[in-house]
């Protein structure tokens, strides 16, 4: 048995999780996962198993959810931010501290027959765990290249695109009143109303009519 391989009894009582039996409802501070448990020691070893208990069981409000799904997840994460726990394993904790994990399980198991519990469950993890981390680390550069497809695929405008979107239609605009004033006065109404220099409502005016082209 995997469960004689790792003692998961004694490794859960370092940590003051209880082991409770199958029929029974999980309280805080405890688990039936004993196979999963053991199934994670035996893979990544004792440490990797330690580090993960501790991820759920010593940070605020995480110590009742100790599932299947939790425990892969968890450990997924502790092996994908090994690099940011060996260098800071306290802002570790500190981020997991504001996790919501009861309310991401809640809502990631709407996506259950489709997507992979444990999967889904450590990538929405994962990204709040950046947003509440102050260790530069954990994040990678931005692939600006990667959001350009993702914002284009799902029709969303960068800052250039939108930026350029209003230019043009700004310039739709002047050629409205451009062509319902004459030159004299359209010149007056640029300088007096639009807050615009003459060479950017040109251009604003050229940008449109290239779009109607």
């Amino acid at each position: 048995m995997e469960s004689d391989i790792i003692d998961v009894h004694a490794i859960c009582a370092e940590f003051d999780i209880e082991i409770v039996g199958s029929s029974e409802r999980v309280k805080a501070g405890q688990t039936r996962a004993v196979a999963t448990i053991a199934r994670i020691g035996q893979t990544f070893g004792e440490g990797h198993l330690r580090l993960v208990l501790s991820t759920l069981a010593e940070t605020k409000g995480n110590d009742w959810v100790m599932t299947e799904v939790t425990l892969w997840a968890v450990s997924d994460l502790v092996r994908a931010c090994s690099e940011w726990i060996e260098d800071d394993v306290s802002s570790w904790f500190e981020a997991w501290d504001r996790i919501p994990l009861g309310y991401l399980m809640w809502n990631c198991r709407e996506l259950s027959g489709i997507v992979k519990q444990r999967h889904a469950l450590a990538g929405a993890i994962y990204t709040m765990l950046l947003v509440y981390s102050e260790n530069r680390k954990a994040n990678r550069d931005p692939d600006y290249d990667f959001l350009r497809r993702v914002f284009s695929a799902e029709g969303v405008m960068g800052k250039r695109q939108q930026e350029k979107q209003h230019a043009i239609e700004a310039g739709k605009t002047l050629l409205e009143v451009k062509s319902s004033l004459p030159d004299r006065e359209f010149r007056n109404w640029l300088r007096e109303k639009s807050g615009l220099s003459g060479s950017r409502a040109r251009r604003y005016m050229d940008m449109a009519r290239q779009t109607e082209a």
